[in-house]
């Protein structure tokens, strides 16, 4: 294969004889000979060869393979393209769902950008002698081309890069793997397309199967059903604030050029509210007890329960109830006879747990609410402060942990008595850092007491803390939206959270088979009235 030619040049730079031209024509004719057109993608794939095989670094033999492969690639992809459109039959014409018929047929072409970069589809419009009809094109339907001129397959990728990093890495990221320039503005239209159709996708989505667990009675039962709710902030453009929010943004900027005071806040955020479904597996061996949760020796890695199926919502225009009514809607779809245990995880929000229990009772279910146990030991660190010494660091960690020990215990009114006893015997000074925690401890576990059955918890193999949740506001929200700099619009947000969403439930692949359908029908097969069957003849596929 020495001395192949493009454009009278040898792999190596230098004028081909005539040995090598003839050889070249050989190689191309024998291509051509398999299917008109394919002779010149057969010599480029010589000359690629040739080129890396000359390469000395493996650097530039993989830059030089990656770069032809990409035009021969494009190259053989429009000519399938091609071959296809010279097969294409004309029909007589087409009604469209409009009740106009289009008889009148014409050449045409469209341009679509692929992953190997950009190819020309020619296809037959049929079109109708009335003004205002707008043409169409049977073969669009058939190949479902997408309307925005992208690939699905370019469309995927994009919105993969989209959803990991900041529009600007995106489209490097587009670049450097297709070769295409995209802007920040189209790669933003191709996320909320991509996102059009997952808040349906929800409700049709696959319902996993439950897992089966051996209870502490021995016997074999569904894994409990863990659901949590949470909210995390993103920075908004003004006009995509909320209405309070907005308001406190006026007042901000009146006091434009001073700093803010403590407390305050910039006022440019809006709560993304965030949902979370899933199956929950004890941790293996025996059950846990308050010990193995507060007195873990440092470096041990903790028994924990496992979450499996997990599935998570994200609204940036939905309220708590929405996303809790979404949330309880999943477990529906995932027990629909009710017959699991249901576990709510919460962190306090006395909003969320009103939410829950109102969605309980609408179904008719009994609902385990836990309070995260993360949360409580906060608020006994703090009351603990305030009886040891200051800088007395291992005093305070010792109160809180016998505290925490009580709680797990299920002896959390004992601790609100104990702890009332000891402000009692040390009062703290009125309106002092003391007394405002003290009384926020007791009011606080006072008024959780009834979500504090931690015993039943442990004993069933249940989780205690709401990480699953935290972890989604966190690594769901928190690391895409909360780049530096980014302000979001309302629509452009929430797509970016349903792809986000979607992705982390491990449903992407499934949802992007499904939204591809949903577009054919959607963009091409809903604007005919009986289409026609694709020819065979033609290799069409609809």
């Amino acid at each position: 294969m020495e001395g192949y030619v493009v454009d009278g040049l040898a792999a190596s730079g230098e004028p081909a004889g005539p040995a090598a031209e003839r050889g070249l024509a050989e190689l191309e004719a024998a291509g051509n000979a398999v299917v008109p057109g394919l002779g010149p993608l057969v010599v480029q794939v010589a000359v690629m060869y040739e080129g890396a095989a000359g390469a000395v670094l493996l650097e530039d033999m993989e830059r030089l393979a990656v770069e032809e492969s990409r035009k021969i690639g494009l190259g053989a992809l429009q000519l399938a393209l091609d071959v296809q459109a010279d097969a294409e039959v004309p029909l007589p014409g087409l009604r469209g769902t409009d009740g106009h018929w289009r008889g009148c047929r014409e050449k045409s072409a469209t341009t679509v950008v692929t992953m190997l970069g950009p190819v020309r589809v020619r296809r037959i419009a049929y079109r109708s002698r009335k003004k205002g009809v707008a043409g169409l094109h049977w073969r669009d339907a058939v190949l479902n081309l997408p309307p925005c001129g992208y690939s699905w397959q370019m469309q995927k990728f994009a919105e993969m890069a989209c959803r990991s990093g900041s529009f600007r890495e995106a489209g490097e990221m587009v670049h450097a793997a297709t070769g295409n320039r995209t802007g920040n503005r189209q790669l933003e239209e191709i996320t909320a397309r991509a996102a059009a159709d997952a808040g349906a996708f929800a409700q049709d989505r696959p319902v996993p199967d439950a897992p089966v667990i051996t209870g502490p009675d021995g016997e074999e039962r569904a894994a409990v059903l863990g659901m949590s709710a949470d909210a995390k902030g993103v920075t908004m453009r003004p006009q995509a604030l909320r209405a309070v929010t907005a308001r406190r943004a006026a007042r901000r900027d009146k006091k434009a050029g001073k700093r803010l005071g403590s407390g305050e806040k910039p006022a440019n955020k809006r709560m993304a509210e965030t949902g979370a479904v899933f199956d929950s597996l004890p941790p293996d061996g025996p059950a846990r007890t308050p010990e193995d949760i507060m007195l873990r020796p440092p470096g041990q890695q903790p028994r924990t329960p496992q979450a499996a199926n997990k599935w998570y919502t994200c609204g940036i225009t939905a309220t708590c109830a929405d996303v809790i009514a979404l949330v309880m809607e999943e477990a529906d779809r995932r027990d629909p006879g009710r017959e699991r245990d249901w576990l709510a995880l919460v962190d306090g929000n006395a909003h969320q747990i009103e939410c829950f229990k109102k969605e309980a009772a609408a179904r008719g279910k009994d609902i385990t609410i836990l309070i995260d146990c993360i949360h409580v030991i906060e608020y006994l660190w703090k009351a603990a402060l305030c009886f040891t010494p200051p800088g007395d660091t291992a005093a305070t960690e010792k109160q809180a942990t016998a505290w925490g020990l009580d709680i797990l215990a299920g002896n959390s009114r004992d601790v609100i008595t104990g702890i009332q006893a000891k402000a009692a015997a040390n009062p703290p000074v009125p309106g002092s850092e003391h007394d405002k925690n003290i009384r926020r401890a007791t009011s606080y576990l006072t008024a959780k007491e009834p979500y504090l059955d931690y015993p039943t918890a442990l004993a069933s193999g249940w989780p205690i803390a709401t990480g699953i949740i935290e972890g989604a506001c966190r690594h769901l929200i928190g690391d895409r939206m909360g780049i530096a700099g980014a302000r979001w619009s309302l629509p452009g947000a929430q797509a970016m959270l349903w792809m986000r969403a979607i992705a982390a439930s491990g449903d992407l692949g499934t949802y992007w088979h499904w939204h591809i359908t949903r577009e054919h029908q959607r963009n091409h097969l809903s604007k005919f009235q009986n289409p026609p069957a694709p020819r065979h003849d033609l290799q069409l596929v609809a």
